[in-house]
C-alpha cells in the first residue's frame, strides 16, 4: 500500500506545484502604460511589451473595467481588438490597424496624458 501511494506522491506533488507557480504569476502581473516623444510603451509583465506609436494614436479614451471573464495577459478580444489586461479598469487606445484595451490603476489620468503627447504638449 505505501509502494502505491509513494508512487502517486511525488507526481502530484509536481502538478500542485505547477498550479501554484502559474497562479502565482497570473496574480503578480501587472501593466504599466509609458510614454516616450513618439511612441507608447505598453508591458505585461513579465510576459509581454509592445510599442505603438503616437502618430498611429488616433483616440483615447477610457473603457469599461475588465474581468476574469476577458482573461489575463495579452488577449485577442474581438476582430481587431487587443487586451493587455490584468483586470479592473482599462483604457481603449484607437489606431489605424486596431483597438488595444489596457489596463491601468488610473485610467482617466493616462488617458490624459496620452491625449497630450499627442497634441504635442
Amino acid at each position: 500500500m505505501s509502494a502505491l501511494a509513494a508512487g502517486i506522491l511525488l507526481p502530484g506533488l509536481l502538478v500542485a506545484a505547477g498550479i501554484v507557480a502559474v497562479t502565482w504569476t497570473i496574480v503578480r502581473m501587472t501593466v504599466s502604460i509609458a510614454t516616450a516623444e513618439e511612441k507608447i510603451v505598453v508591458r505585461c509583465a513579465p510576459f509581454y511589451s509592445t510599442e505603438i506609436p503616437i502618430s498611429e494614436v488616433s483616440a483615447v479614451t477610457t473603457a469599461r473595467d475588465t474581468s476574469l471573464s476577458e482573461g489575463y495577459g495579452i488577449r485577442i478580444l474581438e476582430k481587431k481588438t487587443r487586451g493587455v489586461l490584468v483586470g479592473g479598469p482599462a483604457i481603449s487606445l484607437e489606431t489605424v490597424n486596431r483597438r488595444w484595451i489596457i489596463s491601468t490603476a488610473h485610467p482617466e489620468e493616462v488617458a490624459s496624458t496620452i491625449r497630450d503627447h499627442m497634441s504635442g504638449k
